[in-house]
């Protein structure tokens, strides 16, 4: 549940290994109680309750998998980058950023009872700044693609890395909002290589610390890869709807469908997009994409 990683640094390791709706973070044990992400799942939460109050949460980024328990530590501010405090503090900001609109079966109340909540940001955060705690010190990494204002943190005595989703899982690169960015996403996991992290912790898939540059550069080429399945599938002239079915991102479709088929469409339009501007496809008068021979 609780790994040391360094002096009064610790890894919190989120229910069910991490996967969604849950997701890792750290626990540092300063001078102030700090964490980093609070989705890690309510028996974390109870233990890290029992050790007294936590005073500040700083949110790699807005998702509810990585910032709906904020609003189990009252006491504690919330810091955040400047572009992600907005759906962090509206409602409305939250379902713009996302783009679901009415997209009713999200949230899904099952994970997130009574959904995302107006929270107060005491402090927004900005790219390069040092964050000090003590004998903790964290480097803000500012890491859009995933978010616009999602971050890494470096803590840089150790070269130690916390990701947030960049998360080198083998489901890859997740760029499922209205929001997201494809080429904002591989720069920044290109800038994360380029720190050369001697550890690398991610939100869902642990502490990582073999082959990290390699692992990195495998996780950006899934885009890549993604790009050149379309391809494949456009061969033969086909719609939005033809393509949701080829269920080329997510292979699969867990309930509340309706919810993962937005997710799809979101990242492959970003896709389509791509290879349009790059003269890869066209558009026929039918609505229908088809590649280039």
């Amino acid at each position: 549940m609780f790994i040391n990683l360094l002096p009064h640094l610790y890894f919190v390791s989120g229910e069910q290994g991490g996967r969604f709706p849950y997701s890792n973070g750290l626990l540092i044990e300063g001078d102030k109680r700090v964490l980093v992400d609070t989705g890690f799942g309510p028996s974390r939460r109870k233990k890290i309750l029992e050790k007294g109050r936590v005073d500040i949460i700083i949110n790699t980024h807005f998702h509810l998998d990585h910032a709906y328990g904020n609003k189990y530590f009252p006491e504690a501010e919330i810091w955040a980058h400047a572009y992600d405090a907005p759906p962090i503090r509206s409602l409305n900001k939250f379902m713009a950023y996302s783009g679901y609109g009415e997209l009713s079966a999200f949230p899904n109340p099952e994970y997130f009872p009574d959904g995302p909540t107006n929270q107060i940001v005491h402090r927004e955060l900005k790219d390069g700044e040092v964050l000090k705690f003590g004998e903790i010190s964290l480097k803000v990494i500012h890491t859009p693609g995933h978010t616009l204002g999602h971050i890494a943190l470096l803590e840089p005595q150790s070269s130690l890395l916390f990701s947030g989703d960049i998360d080198l899982s083998s489901f890859g690169p997740w760029y499922g909002n209205v929001l997201s960015d494809l080429e904002e996403f591989v720069d920044s996991i290109n800038r994360l290589i380029d720190l050369k992290p001697k550890v690398i912790v991610t939100s869902h898939e642990g502490i990582i610390s073999d082959n990290i540059t390699e692992r990195l550069k495998s996780y950006a080429e899934m885009i890549n890869q993604r790009d050149e399945t379309i391809l494949r599938h456009l061969q033969i002239p086909s719609g939005m709807s033809d393509l949701l079915d080829k269920k080329i991102i997510f292979k699969r479709y867990p309930e509340p469908q309706k919810v993962y088929r937005f997710f799809e469409q979101t990242m492959l339009e970003k896709h389509l997009q791509r290879l349009a501007k790059q003269g890869k496809i066209i558009m026929n008068p039918n609505g229908k994409y088809k590649a280039y021979a």
